[in-house]
């Protein structure tokens, strides 16, 4: 049962880190390809070139922040974790390090997904004590580094509504696996921006964000 449970749990991060992969190819490239992006949109509708340059922009500013600040806190996060299951004797250190870094990518779920993992092997491979310590941890860690320290660092960045953010996280990642559980929130910032710039889908660009009307949101895309 054991060495199942290592099996699976080492066949999950190998999931998540090919999934990984392919965003860190597919993102840059998507951002690397915005000026040529500008250059069709101004070419095809010059009297609303304005609108577009200033959605490429406000999207490729925030998808370079929300990557950024989300592996500098998976990291951060990592490192608590390890540290605390390094105390407590649980195995597979690197495992649990690396699921922590790939799912702080994806917010919320992400981080329940990395706690529960670690104390279910610890429950298996050692005692009820120890899965207990470990579950308490890691709760711990992330209602310090998610409810404090995340916060102040990345502030509005995202602005997308958390419930918004699990509805495309399961809808994505139901789509295209790992791979749409990563690109989810991503998916969603462009969306919403591009909808804050269309006028007619300006209501749904409100309804996606985390704001309560129209000038709290272009003040959030602004900031």
């Amino acid at each position: 049962a054991i060495g199942t449970l290592a099996q699976r749990v080492a066949g999950a991060a190998g999931t998540f880190a090919g999934a990984t992969v392919i965003v860190l190819f597919v993102v840059p490239l998507a951002l690397s390809e915005g000026p040529c992006w500008r250059h069709k949109v101004e070419t095809l509708w010059p009297r609303a070139s304005g609108d577009w340059k200033r959605a490429f922009s406000t999207i490729s500013r925030r998808l370079r922040s929300f990557l950024l600040l989300r592996l500098a806190m998976g990291l951060l996060t990592a490192a608590l974790y390890a540290g605390w299951l390094w105390m407590l004797d649980v195995d597979l250190l690197q495992v649990w390090a690396t699921l922590v870094v790939l799912l702080g990518f994806v917010p919320n779920l992400g981080s329940v997904i990395s706690g529960v993992l670690p104390a279910a092997y610890a429950l298996v491979t050692r005692d009820l004590q120890t899965a207990l310590a470990v579950g308490a941890g890691l709760l711990v860690i992330e209602q310090v580094v998610g409810n404090w320290v995340d916060p102040r660092v990345q502030g509005r960045q995202i602005a997308v509504s958390p419930v918004v953010i699990l509805i495309s996280i399961l809808v994505w990642g139901w789509l295209w696996g790992a791979a749409g559980a990563l690109l989810a929130v991503p998916l969603t910032i462009g969306i919403m921006v591009i909808c804050a710039h269309v006028p007619a889908l300006a209501p749904l660009a409100l309804l996606i964000s985390n704001q309560e009307d129209e000038e709290g949101l272009a003040k959030a895309l602004d900031a």
